[in-house]
């Protein structure tokens, strides 16, 4: 049973550090790098993926995720035909709705009628040049390659889309088994819906994770990320997102009450906040792979066994060097 690794950063430090963080993702043995784009609070996905294609040779690696708030699809094709050109066959490109790079500029995600646009979109531009958006015609005339286009989707709406239009899915729906499998069923629906194949359809799950000794010490860690994980289950609607009833209200607050200003960084307001609410031993076993190596391989085989084969795990925390070794050194090799 083939099982797939990779890691997200977001890029908060100098653009050369990134790259020694690349260059781990490709010699601890991963296979995806995806850079966050949040132009307020980190640097400039494409120019640091650039020097991470052009300091790698084996991996695939993107953005996770542009969104359609901070770029217009012309835009988004050429940085796209540009990373390709660094990095031939190894590129992608990941599309959400908008997150912190929106609200921090005081917008707003988009609607899913906007986000399956735009993705078309940029595919037409990047294959044929030429498309109509916003009532305009877009044009793109130097470049034509095809590169696969990720949705990231938090809801079963978005799950659908992904089936119906994309190449891949980035799933931050959760981990537990009956979501995982409730999530392949979203896409597989949608898939059948526009008469592809579901299989084609890769689909990378958005874990958080951390190793320690003990699994307190290890959510401790992420609970920045904790958050901007629950935030993502009050966006737009709640329903049909697996939330206990007895738990909607309080996930309802944290959307309100989420700061992007600090988002997943460090010591930031919103892991106090999932500590008031009390929400944070249920967004880690749902989010994330905590504790000690044989904890999270226990967690993995059981996400495995409900049908999840690619791990795309986010990493926000400062030591992130130590932690992609230890993941590939004390738990990969159980699901090789």
């Amino acid at each position: 049973m083939s099982v797939e690794f990779g890691i997200n950063f977001m890029p908060t430090a100098p653009a050369r550090e990134v790259v020694e963080w690349a260059r781990a993702v490709e010699g601890h043995g991963y296979a995806i790098l995806g850079l966050s784009d949040s132009q307020s609070i980190c640097r400039d996905v494409y120019v640091t993926l650039g020097l991470c294609a052009v300091n790698t040779e084996r991996i695939r690696l993107g953005p996770r995720v542009i969104t359609p708030v901070t770029r217009h699809p012309a835009v988004a094709a050429s940085a796209a035909a540009t990373l390709a050109e660094l990095a031939p066959g190894r590129t992608m490109v990941g599309i959400g709705s908008g997150d912190s790079a929106a609200y921090n500029i005081g917008l707003k995600a988009v609607p899913l009628t906007e986000l399956r646009d735009y993705a078309l979109v940029i595919r037409n531009l990047l294959t044929t040049g030429r498309a109509d958006y916003h009532g305009a015609t877009a044009r793109f005339t130097w470049s034509r390659v095809r590169v696969p286009l990720f949705l990231a989707a938090s809801g079963p709406k978005t799950l659908r889309l992904a089936g119906q239009i994309a190449d891949g899915v980035v799933v931050r729906t959760g981990i537990r088994p009956e979501i995982i499998r409730d999530s392949i069923a979203q896409v597989h629906e949608g898939a059948r819906e526009a008469g592809r194949d579901p299989d084609t359809v890769e689909m990378w799950w958005w874990p958080d994770a951390s190793i320690a000794a003990s699994r307190r010490e290890a959510i401790e860690e992420i609970k920045m990320s904790l958050a901007a994980a629950g935030n993502h289950l009050s966006r737009f609607t709640m329903e049909g997102k697996h939330i206990p009833p007895e738990l909607l209200g309080k996930v309802k607050t944290l959307g309100e009450r989420y700061e992007f200003a600090d988002h997943v960084q460090p010591g930031s307001a919103n892991r106090r906040l999932i500590e008031e609410l009390g929400l944070v031993d249920y967004l880690a076993e749902r989010f994330a792979f905590a504790g000690t190596p044989a904890e999270c391989i226990k967690t993995l085989e059981r996400a495995v066994e409900a049908g999840a084969r690619r791990f795309w795990i986010s990493i926000h925390f400062d030591d992130k060097l130590r932690f992609m070794r230890d993941w590939a050194e004390q738990v990969m090799p159980a699901f090789r």
